[in-house]
């Protein structure tokens, strides 16, 4: 027993240092309120074949929404040949590629910031899921596994607020030159 958890220590951690998750652009993004932002991703993997299985946004925020795209819209395989060990994919939220997309909620208070970390979790296969001999009751080496990135949203005025803001400053600063 204590053998077999000796082993499945090692070989996970094995597999982490073997798969790098990097967010493009790197970490904080900017977006007015009811605006959608997103990141894009490189993956690299050098061992086996990883499944991408799902991606969110941790914590979850009060002020915005997080939508997974790497999983849901794409099938994302990094592993050995005829894989390749590095993905990478722009974010284009109309195509719905990179990793995900995350909605500012409209009534979200301007000049916060929203941290957290974006978080992959995917599975790995000692036999690439694109053969036409794949199994996965017998190929499965990791079921689960996650990797993460931090990550971060500015909330920013909108622009129609600045210039409102720059009227409402003009005026102030006119009625102030006529009093004196």
């Amino acid at each position: 027993m204590k053998r077999c958890l000796i082993a499945f220590i090692l070989t996970a951690a094995c597999l982490h240092a073997a798969t790098t998750f990097q967010l493009t652009p790197t970490g904080t993004l900017a977006g007015a309120p009811g605006s959608t932002i997103g990141w894009g991703f490189t993956l690299t993997n050098t061992s086996n074949y990883l499944v991408v299985t799902g991606s969110s946004f941790t914590p979850t925020s009060l002020y915005g929404t997080y939508q997974d795209y790497i999983s849901t819209y794409n099938f994302i395989v990094a592993g050995p040949s005829p894989e390749s060990t590095t993905v990478t994919q722009a974010f284009n939220a109309a195509a719905h590629t990179g990793v995900g997309a995350f909605t500012i909620n409209s009534t979200a208070p301007s000049s916060i910031k929203i941290t957290g970390n974006i978080v992959i979790d995917y599975s790995v296969f000692s036999q690439d899921p694109n053969s036409p001999n794949f199994d996965p009751d017998t190929s499965t080496v990791v079921a689960d596994a996650s990797i993460s990135a931090p990550a971060a949203v500015n909330v920013t005025p909108e622009p129609a607020s600045l210039l409102l803001l720059g009227v409402g400053m003009l005026g102030v600063f006119r009625v102030g030159r006529r009093t004196r």
